[in-house]
Order: C-alpha cells, then sequence, then structure tokens
C-alpha cells in the first residue's frame, strides 16, 4: 500500500466595490385642488404598495422627502425641484456592433441626463475564482455631420453581482432634432467575462420652476439604491375641498340650528355635497351650465343628512349610511358621471322644470291619492318585472381598506328565494364605496328592491297631476284590482256622516281616507254604515265635495307607489307613471328587521305555492256547486288557504279554508274566475296565487267538423268557437241522410275529443252530427258529411315500423292511429301490422313492440316481433348483424372470419394469429404449423414434407 499527497482550495471572491448611488427626484399629480392633503403625513404615501412609516412609527424606508401642495390658485413652486424633468425610459442592452440611438425634439430641453451602467461586472477564472473587471461606454451626440463623444463612462478593475447604473449631464446641447448615442467601446462580454452594458433610461431637463394653479402636487426624492427600478407611488389623501353648509360639521357629521342656505368650503365624503360641488363648479363641473341657483340645494340638504344617518356596520359598530371616496380619472358623459354619484344614495337625478333635483328611494309620507273615480277612464294599466330580472344574489365589487385598497367582493344573498327561484346573480360595482357594510347594504338593496317593489302603474288625470312631483309617494286603490268598490268621490259631509258615490260594504275595522281642504291625507275609523253608500265616522271631518276617498279593511288595502314621471298630454291631461313602493324597505337593508308584506302584494317568502289547482262543477238541485282541489309541495305551521271567488268580474266570496279542497253551492250561471293562495294565521303573509276560469252554461254548438278519411275508417273532430270546461264531452250520431242524423237514431257513443268511425265502406258518403255535453246542458248539433277513399289507393298496407322515444306501443286506438298518420301521413287498412320501437345511442334496438290493425282496432298480430324472432322457414339476407350472442346448434356454409385474428375457410383450413400477427397457427393439409412473433416457424406436425 503507497502513501499520497495532494492540496486543495475553495474559489477566491473578491468584494463588490460598485454601488449604485442615484437620487431620483419625482413629481406626481395628485389631481385638481383644492385638497385636504396626506392621511397621516408619510402613513399616506405608499412606495411599491409599502407606506413609508409604519403604524407603530418606524420607517421601511429611509431619506425619503415628501413635499406636498394643495392645489390652490396661488400656490408657490415646490422647493427644492429646481427644473422639470421628464424621463423616458430605454431599457436596451448595449453592444459594441449595434449602438443605441435616441432623437430629442423638443426645442425646449436645456438638459439630458443619460444613465446607463451595467447589469452585472465580473470575471470568472476557470478555477472558479471570481474577479473585478472593467467596461467602458461613450455617450455621443450626432448632428447628421457626425458623431461627438461627450462623456465616457469608465468602471475599471470594478465588481458587482447586481444591476449598476450611473448618470452623465450633457450640457451645451445643439439645436434640435439631434440624436445621442450610447456605444460600448470594449467587446462584448463572455461565459466568463460579465459585463453586459445597458442603457436605463434618459431624461429632459427643463430649468424652470412650475406653480401648477389648481392642481395638487406631491414631490419626492429619495436614495434610488432601496429599489429596483422607478417604485410605484400611491397616495392616500383627503380629496377636495367642497362647499358645504355654514351649519354642518363633517367630521362629527352633525347639523346645528336652521340652514339659511349659506356655504363654507371644507373637506367631506357626504355624497350629497360631493355633487352639489361638481355641479356648481365653474372650473372641473357643470357650473357654467347648470349655475348656483339652478339646484335644488335644499333636496339635498334632506339628502345628506339621510347619508350622514348612522346605521349598523355590520362588526357590531356604527358608520354613516352612505360616504364617497373616489377618484375621477377619466372623461364621461356629465349624466352618467351624475347617475354614479346619485346612486351612492339610491336616487335618479331629475330636472323639474327650473332646477336640477333628485328622486331618492326613502319612506316619505304619501301626497296624493288615486282611484278610478279621478284618473281618467278610470283605468290603472300595470307592468311587472320579468323573472330574469329579479336576482336572489348579487356580488357587489368596492374597494376595501383592509386589503391594500384594493378591489374586493361581498357576496350578498336571499336563501329563500334562492331555494324558491334558483340562483340569478347580478354583479354591480358601488360607485365610490370603500365599506363592506355599505357595500352589503348596496346588494342588500337590490335584492329587497326587485323582490318586493315589482310593479309599475301609469295612468292618466286632469290638474290633479300638479299636486305633486316626481319622487312623492301617492297611495292608489284600483276598485278592479282589489275586487270592490273601495274608493271613489265624496258626494257631501254633514259632520261626522259622509256620503259616498257609490254603495260600499264595511267591515270589522274598517277605515275611511280622504283628502281635506289644505291637501292633507287623513284617516278615520268607520264606526257604522247609515246606508249603502253613506258612513258615520269616528268625528267630523272637513272636506270638500268630489274630493276623493279609499275605504280599507282586513282584506282590502290600498298600495303605495313612488312617482317616477309626469307628463303633460296635448289635451291637457297628464300622465303619471310610479313604481311600487315598500316603506319598510328600508328598515330591511339598514337595520336588519324582518319584513311582512301588506295583503295587497302577492308573493311572500316561506309560504308555498298552490299547485293542480283543478275544478269539477256537477248539478245541485236548480243550481249548480263547483269543487276547488289544489295541491302544495310542501306543508308549515299555520297554514291556510285564501280562496276568492269572481262571477262574471264581481265578487261573490272571499273565504279562508284549512283543507286543500272547498265546494261552493248555489251557484248560477255565469263566467267564474276562483284564486287560491297560502296564507300564514300566523303573520299574514301572502303566497303565490294561481287561478282557474270555467264556466257554468251549456255548452256552445261546435262550429264545424273536420274530417279525415280512408278507405275503412272516418275520423271526426268538433271544432268549438270557444274553450271548453266543466268536463264537456261530444255525442257522435251517423246516418245515410241529415235527416237521419237529426233523428239520432243512429248514436256512435261519446267522446272527450274526437271519434273514429271504422263501420264503413270505401267510396261512400256518411253524415255526422255532433253535439256537446256537460254538467249543464246541451248545444245544438253541428252536422256534416265525408265521403271515405277509394280502397285501391290512399291507404296504407303490409308491415310498418316506427320509432318512439320508449318503444312503447299507445294503449289507446286512437292515439295509435292518430300516431301512424301523423308519421306515415296516411291510415291503416285491415291486416296493417306496427311496429313500434326504440334505439340507444349506439342505434342499438332496445325495446319493440308490435299490433295489427283489424278495421277498427289494434290487436296482436299472428306475427310479432318482441325481441325474439321465430321463424319456421329460411330467413335469408346480405347480413345478420348481433350485438350480443349468436346462438345455433349448426352453421352452415361459406367462412367464419373473427376480426382477422381467427379465420375459418371453406376448404377447412384454419388460421389463428396473435401478439403482433406474426405469432399464430395455421391448420391446413393435414399439418398444424404454430409461428413465434418473428413469423419464424418453430413447431410443425402431420405432414412434415409441406
Amino acid at each position: 500500500m503507497g502513501d499520497s499527497s495532494g492540496k486543495t482550495k475553495t474559489p477566491r471572491i473578491e468584494a463588490d466595490n460598485l454601488e449604485s448611488k442615484q437620487q431620483l427626484s419625482i413629481i406626481d399629480i395628485i389631481g385638481e385642488g383644492q385638497i385636504e392633503g396626506p392621511v397621516g403625513g408619510l402613513k399616506g404615501v405608499f412606495l411599491n404598495k409599502t407606506p413609508i412609516q409604519a403604524d407603530n412609527g418606524t420607517y421601511n424606508f429611509n431619506g425619503v422627502e415628501v413635499e406636498w401642495t394643495a392645489g390652490t390658485q396661488a400656490q408657490l413652486p415646490l422647493s427644492g425641484f429646481a427644473e422639470t424633468q421628464n424621463e423616458i425610459p430605454v431599457s436596451l442592452e448595449v453592444k459594441q456592433k449595434t449602438p443605441i440611438v435616441r432623437t430629442i425634439t423638443d426645442p425646449y430641453v436645456d438638459r439630458v441626463r443619460v444613465t446607463v451602467g451595467v447589469s452585472a461586472l465580473y470575471n470568472q477564472t476557470n478555477s472558479g475564482d471570481i474577479t473585478r473587471a472593467s467596461v467602458s461606454l461613450a455617450v455621443q451626440i450626432g448632428t447628421g455631420a457626425g458623431w461627438v463623444t461627450k462623456k465616457v463612462v469608465e468602471l475599471k478593475n470594478k465588481k458587482t453581482r447586481s444591476q449598476y447604473l450611473t448618470s452623465v449631464i450633457l450640457d451645451d446641447l445643439p439645436p434640435t432634432p439631434f440624436n445621442i448615442r450610447v456605444m460600448r467601446l470594449d467587446p462584448d462580454g463572455s461565459d466568463l467575462l460579465v459585463n453586459n452594458t445597458i442603457w436605463s433610461s434618459y431624461t429632459e431637463i427643463y430649468d424652470t420652476k412650475l406653480s401648477y394653479p389648481n392642481t395638487a402636487l406631491v414631490g419626492l426624492r429619495f436614495d434610488s439604491s432601496q429599489f429596483n427600478g422607478v417604485p410605484a407611488r400611491t397616495y392616500l389623501i383627503k380629496g377636495i375641498r367642497c362647499k358645504i353648509p355654514d351649519n354642518y360639521d363633517p367630521i362629527s357629521r352633525t347639523y346645528h340650528g336652521i340652514w339659511l342656505g349659506e356655504f363654507k368650503t371644507e373637506w367631506t365624503n357626504n355624497p350629497a355635497w360631493i355633487v352639489y360641488d361638481l355641479i356648481t363648479n365653474t372650473r372641473y363641473g357643470m357650473g357654467y351650465r347648470f349655475g348656483k341657483f339652478a339646484v335644488d340645494k335644499f333636496m339635498l340638504y334632506s339628502i345628506a343628512q339621510y347619508c350622514d344617518e348612522l346605521v349598523d356596520d355590520g362588526f357590531g359598530g356604527k358608520e354613516p349610511r352612505f360616504t364617497c371616496n373616489c377618484y375621477i380619472t377619466e372623461r364621461a358623459q356629465a349624466y352618467d358621471l351624475l347617475n354614479n354619484f346619485f346612486s351612492i344614495f339610491r336616487a335618479m337625478p331629475i330636472w323639474d322644470g327650473t332646477q336640477l333635483t333628485a328622486i331618492i328611494d326613502r319612506p316619505s309620507d304619501t301626497v296624493a291619492i288615486y282611484t278610478n273615480a279621478n284618473v281618467i277612464e278610470g283605468k290603472f294599466s300595470y307592468s311587472s318585472s320579468a323573472m330574469k330580472d329579479r336576482h336572489t344574489a348579487v356580488r357587489v365589487k368596492y374597494i376595501d381598506p383592509n386589503y391594500g385598497w384594493e378591489p374586493v367582493t361581498e357576496y350578498v344573498a336571499d336563501d329563500e328565494a334562492i331555494k324558491r327561484f334558483g340562483l340569478n346573480v347580478l354583479d354591480v360595482e358601488a360607485f365610490g364605496c370603500t365599506s363592506r357594510g355599505q357595500a352589503h347594504r348596496t346588494g342588500k338593496w337590490i335584492i329587497t328592491t326587485e323582490k318586493y317593489e315589482r310593479q309599475t302603474v301609469t295612468f292618466s288625470v286632469g290638474r290633479e297631476g300638479l299636486r305633486h312631483l316626481p319622487g312623492d309617494v301617492i297611495e292608489i286603490l284600483d276598485n278592479e284590482y282589489v275586487m270592490s268598490q273601495s274608493g271613489g268621490r265624496i258626494v257631501s259631509v254633514a259632520d261626522n256622516i259622509v256620503t259616498l258615490d257609490r254603495d260600499v260594504e264595511i267591515d270589522k275595522n274598517s277605515y275611511f281616507t280622504y283628502q281635506d281642504v289644505n291637501a292633507k291625507l287623513i284617516k278615520v275609523e268607520v264606526l257604522s254604515q247609515k246606508a249603502p253608500n253613506m258612513l258615520i265616522l269616528e268625528h267630523t271631518i272637513n272636506a270638500d265635495q268630489w274630493s276623493t276617498w279609499i275605504l280599507t279593511n282586513v282584506n282590502v288595502s290600498s298600495r303605495l307607489f313612488k312617482a317616477i314621471t309626469i307628463s303633460e298630454n296635448d289635451d291637457g291631461t297628464y300622465s303619471i307613471t310610479a313604481i311600487e313602493h315598500e316603506p319598510k324597505k328600508e328598515a330591511i337593508v339598514d337595520k336588519g328587521a324582518v319584513f311582512t308584506p301588506n295583503n295587497a302584494q302577492s308573493i311572500s317568502w316561506g309560504i308555498p305555492p298552490i299547485d293542480d289547482l283543478s275544478v269539477s262543477v256537477t248539478p245541485d238541485s236548480d243550481e249548480y256547486q263547483a269543487v276547488l282541489s289544489w295541491t302544495t309541495p310542501r306543508t308549515i305551521k299555520h297554514l291556510e288557504f285564501q280562496v276568492t271567488i269572481l262571477r262574471n268580474g264581481k265578487l261573490v266570496s272571499r273565504q279562508t279554508v284549512p283543507d286543500m279542497s272547498v265546494t261552493m253551492s248555489n251557484l248560477d250561471d255565469g263566467k267564474y274566475m276562483a284564486s287560491v293562495r297560502g296564507i300564514s294565521t300566523e303573520d299574514g303573509r301572502l303566497g303565490d296565487e294561481s287561478t282557474v276560469t270555467f264556466t257554468i252554461a251549456p255548452p256552445e254548438t261546435p262550429t264545424q267538423l273536420v274530417f279525415a278519411t280512408s278507405s275503412n275508417t272516418v275520423a271526426i273532430k268538433p271544432i268549438m268557437p270557444s274553450n271548453v270546461g266543466l268536463g264537456t264531452v261530444f255525442e257522435y250520431y251517423k246516418g245515410a241522410t241529415l235527416d237521419e242524423v237529426r233523428a239520432m237514431t243512429n248514436y256512435l257513443g261519446r267522446t272527450s275529443n274526437k271519434l273514429i268511425d271504422a263501420d264503413v265502406q270505401a267510396s261512400t258518403t256518411y253524415y255526422y252530427g255532433v253535439i256537446a255535453v256537460n254538467a249543464a246542458g246541451r248545444s245544438g248539433m253541428c252536422t256534416g258529411s265525408a265521403t271515405t277513399a277509394d280502397d285501391t289507393v290512399g291507404t296504407a298496407g303490409g308491415i310498418f315500423r316506427i320509432k318512439t322515444a320508449d318503444g312503447v306501443f299507445p294503449e289507446n286506438n286512437d292515439n295509435a292511429t292518430q300516431l301512424f298518420h301523423d308519421v306515415l301521413g296516411m291510415w291503416p287498412s285491415r291486416d296493417t301490422v306496427l311496429i313500434v320501437y326504440a334505439e340507444d345511442d349506439n342505434r342499438h334496438v332496445t325495446k319493440t313492440e308490435a299490433k295489427m290493425y283489424d278495421g277498427a282496432k289494434w290487436v296482436s298480430p299472428a306475427l310479432f316481433l318482441d325481441g325474439n324472432l321465430i321463424a319456421t322457414g329460411t330467413i335469408s339476407g346480405d347480413r345478420l348483424v348481433a350485438y350480443t350472442e349468436i346462438k345455433a346448434p349448426i352453421i352452415r356454409g361459406g367462412s367464419i372470419n373473427i376480426n382477422d385474428r381467427f379465420v375459418v375457410e371453406p376448404d377447412g383450413s384454419a388460421t389463428i394469429k396473435y401478439l403482433n400477427g406474426n405469432a399464430g397457427t395455421v391448420m391446413k393439409d393435414g399439418t398444424i404449423k404454430i409461428f413465434d412473433e418473428t413469423g419464424a416457424l418453430v413447431v410443425q406436425i402431420g405432414n412434415l414434407e409441406v
């Protein structure tokens, strides 16, 4: 065993001696002035989304200087920024054979700063040592007469493993335009020599001080070595100082004393005063168009107080109902921008003829009542929102300060509505919203509005249309809607006795609402009824003759609407469009209250709907009785059913029953409509209403008979002038003449739709009569004639097949015959065989049923296919296809070929192949040969000479 010795060392790495030291100066425009300023000093200035100063007072960056101006008209230039600079990035690698050129065109440029450097600079030896290296760059100016080197950047015996940048200033510039070129003076680097040179940027410098009046500015100076490039800057500020009432404290959000309409200028995030400032400002707003007197500032004063009311913030605290924190960064149509701001406090801007005001969705007093008596032609036209427009969930996008002022989404859903109608999601963006609580209220308001305020009404009135403005809440009682005479005009008043223009019915707890001589709505309890059109009230009333009244009780209630538009017509009348108004919506959205709709609303939540509503009518002595029955998909506690019956449009009865059926007796002839809805006896909630119509009267006479003939059948179908009901059926009569038909001696039977007469001969004319019959009586007879076809043409014969979804032969003879005719276009003749079959997705027959037509009905045929074919003779064909198996004791003739793997020839020879097709067995001429996967013969048995 011999001795050995050696020597090793680790690579030597020299220390970096090249470090960028650049002072970066930036001026950012914040926006229009005058602003309040940054929030929290340096805590409100962010570099790459990191605040300069943390909440605990420590600094995340060193050596940062910040200076700002508020954006006043007379502000001074930022100190320390003696020039204005415009930096243009280049960010290209400079190679020795490809210098980079840029052109300066601005004649007002005083100087140019060129920033160049290396991405890294070092040399690596074969032994792994990392040492210093050198590289040089030249900065040149060219005017067309040649290039002149102005500066040389030399990095001699330097080392850095990261990017290094340095700048040179070019003074004494030639007239523009001129070019600046950066050249590499040394050869390009290699795998071991890393010295890639880059041109980072150039900066145009203007020796001038600008104050930028009415523009808020922020100036920053800091050491660029703390960043890899120019950092992104964001600022948390309180924005423009707005005009606000002189009695308003925007910090405490309180109002002191009576406001006389005067303003002061302070910062606020109350959206109402931001809107006022935007409309009246003559520099950045619409002041030249509107002026300060064309805006309803007193309406905005009321809206501002509504915005400042404190509501639950969702975290156990309180916050203002609405705030606005936003940047307007792009030009937009004035109307669109105003709508965005008004949407913050759930309002719409409108022009009332003299000034801009707003319709805000909030509870307010009712200012007018309307009934059929004070509406032109007594007509209210209603329209409802489509089901697809009623959303059950909303995704609200807003800016969340807790997530770095980034957009986040608040999901708001109505679980009960989703269970009932399915998930229908709406995506919205809450303009100016930085509060999760406000975003949640926005989504909840949308869902609640679409849930409860679904109906719009339009009607025309006379001068009464001038009594209120768009946005006012009005009360409507439509006699046709409530199905009773509950609204009209006052004929006379005597103390507490009022005479009405129509007969009325009162109930317990009936109330009389009218408009007094001062146009104030008064609601008075009704004590008794002196006459059908005369009421005794709780106290004396002061009302004008022919003023409007409404009468409400437990079963009848008026509805509230909010006027949206009021337009004057050519004939001096006024058209009013209003949308359904729910005053309790504010409590649902802002305070989380549980809502209970009033009886005038047709939809409630949690009450099951009515399904399978049907009616049957039977004679009852000289009158009739009807039995209504229905089902519900589920049951709940305290569930009963409200049943309303109308005859010829007038109310017959309204009752509440506990069972899912009700019998109505003593019904006279007439057209009836019955409606049923679920009702909670616990809290009065109502469910969906289902209706059914029926008529108690003898059926009308059929207008005509429609015939379909073949050589051996006649199909008769009566046509009715209107829908049939009450279990109407049809009696059929036949004869050789019309007189024989009218004598009704040959009765064919009754059907509910049509009848097929198979007892006919070819090329023969027959006469038929049909009478409609129901529980209330019989119609007259409708007659007609039909001639059968020639038995040599136009009819079917033989075996036919029809594919259906289930392969089941129709049980009803008429349905089977009609199926045959509809698919094949002809009528079946005697001994016609019809096979009905079904296929799967692979077109394999999965089921068959067959029957034969005997001239009157379909019967089981002598030959049938039910999945098995039984034949005593021979079946001939080109191919026999089986998808599962073939069973036979003997297969004769031909050859057998199974996937070219097992082949039997007619002479008896057989070949079996496996694996790659070369290996296998061949049996032929008394010899068995076995081959391997290469095709080589490995075994031979029998005749070895073959």
